[in-house]
């Protein structure tokens, strides 16, 4: 009777042991497969965006034209791709300013603008020192950028890196706009956009030759950049940008230039060829569902001038 109890235990274990290995088993191909939904969704997204970037045959490029409409709306009404549920969105790399050509005047106009900055702690008194936010800001992304290890002003140089345990500064073009978080004092806070404000990744780019789309730009980067004459009244000045922001999309070859002729002929040229109406270069962002697990794509693309588009730079994540 005793073999017989032991013997039934011994089966009961092993059943038990089997249940739970085939359940096991069952929760790996299951997550398996929702890895593989997820990848082809994602990558289904990312080649919906191409084609319609391909598409678009257009001599100016706004986000009022189908690859930016049509990619908006798969987050209210998501694609389905591959057992996952997808959505892309497409920016305009040459809406922002090329950081790596940037002026200190440029940045600090930009910040200024958004009301974003580095505030500084006043430690004598304790409390928060608010003037001079953005150019605190732009200067120490250009003390991060520059060749030479002196710091401006209100900046940061090696000394307040190796003081705030952080790596010294690259001292060189950024390759990645995500490096900025590298630099003392700017947070995620600052890189992220926040209800109607947009973030540092908004508006700075580090792709492009620094012209400025005027059809996708954020008003704050169009009317940090210079050159309007300099005997233009603030009245004026508001005037013309009032003016200009009304007019878009400038959609034809000379579209801007006819806007210039008619607002103000003297406007001089080194000033207008800061700005195009056509762009090369977007970043992709496709997003794949499947149950709470989520795979992303950031993708660099560059359209040539026959519509093909090229990945420049690809990272998936998971």
């Amino acid at each position: 009777m005793v073999a017989v109890l032991l013997m039934s235990a011994l089966l009961i274990a092993l059943y038990l042991r089997f249940m739970g290995n085939a359940g096991l088993l069952a929760r790996i191909d299951a997550r398996q497969d929702a890895v593989m939904q997820m990848r082809i969704g994602a990558r289904g997204a990312l080649d919906y965006a191409l084609a319609l970037l391909a598409q678009d045959t257009g001599l100016g490029d706004s986000y009022s034209e189908n690859w930016k409409t049509m990619t908006e709306q798969t987050f209210s009404q998501p694609l389905m791709l591959g057992g996952a549920s997808c959505a892309v969105r497409i920016d305009d790399e040459s809406g922002k300013m090329l950081v790596n050509k940037a002026e200190e005047g440029e940045l600090t106009a930009l910040f200024e603008f958004y009301d974003l900055g580095i505030i500084a702690s006043f430690t004598i008194i304790d409390e928060e020192m608010k003037t001079g936010a953005a150019t605190r800001l732009a200067q120490r992304i250009l003390d991060y950028i520059d060749a030479d290890l002196t710091p401006r002003s209100l900046g940061a140089e090696e000394s307040a890196y190796l003081e705030a345990g952080l790596l010294p500064p690259r001292n060189g073009p950024l390759t990645d706009i995500r490096e900025l978080l590298n630099i003392p004092g700017i947070t995620r806070d600052l890189m992220v956009a926040s209800g109607t404000r947009p973030g540092l990744e908004d508006l700075l780019t580090v792709h492009g030759d620094g012209r400025i789309n005027l059809n996708t730009a954020p008003e704050g980067v169009i009317r940090a950049i210079p050159g309007l004459p300099p005997t233009y009244s603030r009245e004026r000045v508001e005037e013309y940008f009032t003016q200009l922001l009304a007019a878009r999309p400038f959609m034809e070859l000379a579209g801007f230039t006819n806007f210039i002729v008619k607002f103000d002929w003297r406007i001089q040229k080194p000033y207008t060829n800061k700005f195009i109406s056509m762009t090369s270069w977007f970043r992709v962002t496709a997003l794949a569902q499947v149950g709470e697990s989520v795979r992303s794509i950031d993708a660099l693309v560059f359209r040539e001038i026959d519509g093909q588009c090229r990945i420049l730079r690809l990272i998936e994540v998971p």
